[in-house]
């Protein structure tokens, strides 16, 4: 079951459960997005594990009621983990209930999140007692080795966009997404809104919760969230006058800005033996917005019909941009003005607003470039397909590595080049040295051999590492024990002789 839970851009519904045959009330309030719940309190029903005498198996039910952030947004969702080995409870409740078969100490934690997937959490132990003349059970966990996995869609769009998270992962029953937007999710099939501009990149921790075996996955850039985009139309008595946007050159009036971003901009209109003209328009996603503006060669403007205008002495505060830039295949070497930004996928930042030039090149593909305008406080989408190029292959080559489970760290040569999977672009033609590394799997290292002109593949499979479980340590160690004690038993017995 999924819960809605950004019904529209800044609210949620919040419902209360019907328990006990009482009817609550819902109601709707504005999302702020600023912290998890302030605290959340924790209740052990009595008589339950806690009966006197004792008697396993035994239920408890439990009740981890949370207070809303300190801006009012209220706990949505639970996590609750029985501290047992079994399958932890993640619902919309803040109750449940659970049977342990078994008399012992047990470490309960529990969390709570917003609809914005800000979470509390806290632990408390539990206590199970052994029942009178009750004859101890040796149990433990099967050795299951997890291995990670997800998928999400839609992976592309404007902002706020909602993600739907699958766990393709095997052998795990707990779950740790990031979101990397500062916000996670313990749910095996979550669904997240992002709610700015940027490039997310995910990472999936799958657990087999009753051996403690981990594995991660990881990737890049998974997640691309844009602005929306409005429309800006322009006209001006003269006509032909200059219109500059935050400080960037749009065209001479009359102007139809069809994919204005949305917020705030400042606009400039020019002409020469006229006074600047500088007012402000506030660009709503999906509208059209029109700025009349008549400027007099005295230096007296008229008022604009978007907002009262800014004095001509007034200083414009100019603010940085950035741009994102993605491009199929991945792995694209970026230039912005003949300036190395890394590889596609990847947002710049710090760029100054006004014209730029951005180029991208791949091995095997023809380079693309293209003119782009930044704006003040703004990023700037830069999304392409690069076509297969006709020219002979020459200079470098590139190799694209694939591991199972992804997130390995690659290296070539040495030199740290990112995280599976990954593609590497601007090698020497020739052979180069490949070592793959990530937690609990054994180090990998092997040659790949790179052309001029073509990406290579190198898919492979990573070996788990073996650890023994903690069961079987605490048991060979009894063994061991129970050895050395006969030994010592028996050369007593031969001195008594």
């Amino acid at each position: 079951m999924e819960l809605n839970r950004i019904l529209e851009p800044g609210l949620v519904r919040v419902c209360c459960a019907v328990v006990m045959m009482l009817v609550c009330t819902c109601t709707v309030t504005a999302v702020t997005c600023d912290a998890p719940p302030q605290n959340q309190l924790f209740t052990v029903q009595t008589g339950g594990c806690s009966q006197s005498p004792a008697v396993v198996p035994c239920t408890d039910h439990f009740l981890f009621t949370a207070q809303p952030s300190p801006a009012g947004d209220p706990a949505t969702q639970y996590y609750l983990d029985f501290g047992d080995g079994t399958t932890p409870y993640y619902g919309f409740n803040d109750f449940a209930s659970h049977t342990y078969d078994y008399p012992g100490t047990y470490l309960l934690k529990y969390r709570a999140g917003t609809a914005c997937d800000r979470w509390i959490s806290d632990n408390i132990t539990l206590n199970v007692t052994a029942p009178p003349n009750y004859t101890p059970v040796l149990h433990g966990c099967t050795v299951i080795q997890p291995q990670a996995g997800f998928s999400g869609a839609p992976l592309a769009g404007i902002a706020p966009l909602t993600v739907q998270f699958t766990s393709t992962s095997t052998g795990a029953n707990a779950y740790a997404w990031d979101f990397g937007d500062g916000t996670s999710s313990p749910a095996q099939n979550p669904r997240h809104t992002y709610m700015t501009s940027g490039l997310y990149s995910i990472t999936l921790e799958a657990r087999d919760i009753c051996t403690n075996t981990v594995s991660t996955a990881s990737m890049s850039h998974f997640v691309t969230v844009t602005v929306q985009s409005g429309t800006l139309a322009i006209t001006t008595v003269p006509q032909t006058a200059n219109v500059f946007v935050d400080n960037v050159f749009k065209g001479v009036t009359p102007l139809t800005l069809t994919d204005t971003a949305s917020g705030y901009h400042i606009l400039r209109i020019t002409v020469p033996g006229y006074e600047d003209y500088i007012t402000s328009a506030t660009v709503e996603p999906s509208k059209t917005v029109l700025v009349q503006a008549v400027l007099r060669a005295d230096g007296t403007n008229a008022s604009a019909t978007t907002a009262p205008a800014v004095p001509a002495t007034t200083v414009l505060i100019r603010q940085n941009g950035s741009v994102a830039v993605t491009s199929v295949p991945n792995g694209a070497v970026v230039t912005l003005d003949d300036r190395y930004e890394g590889t596609t996928p990847v947002i710049i930042t710090d760029v100054l607003p006004g014209n730029h030039e951005i180029s991208l090149t791949y091995p095997g593909y023809a380079s693309w470039n293209q003119s782009i305008s930044v704006g003040s406080s703004q990023t700037t989408a830069v999304n392409t397909n690069l076509v297969v190029s006709t020219e002979p292959a020459t200079g470098t080559g590139a190799l694209t590595v694939i591991t199972d489970p992804a997130g390995a760290q690659v290296s070539i040569d040495g030199t740290v080049k990112g995280v599976s999977p990954a593609t590497i672009p601007g090698l020497s033609p020739g052979t180069h040295t490949l070592l793959l590394k990530l937690d609990d799997y054994y180090d990998l290292s092997t040659t790949a051999n790179v052309s001029a002109g073509q990406n290579q593949n190198y898919t492979t499979a990573l070996r788990k590492a073996f650890r023994p479980p903690d069961v079987e340590i605490i048991l060979a160690g009894l063994v061991i024990l129970i050895v050395i004690g006969a030994g010592l038993y028996r050369l007593m017995r031969k001195d008594e002789i």
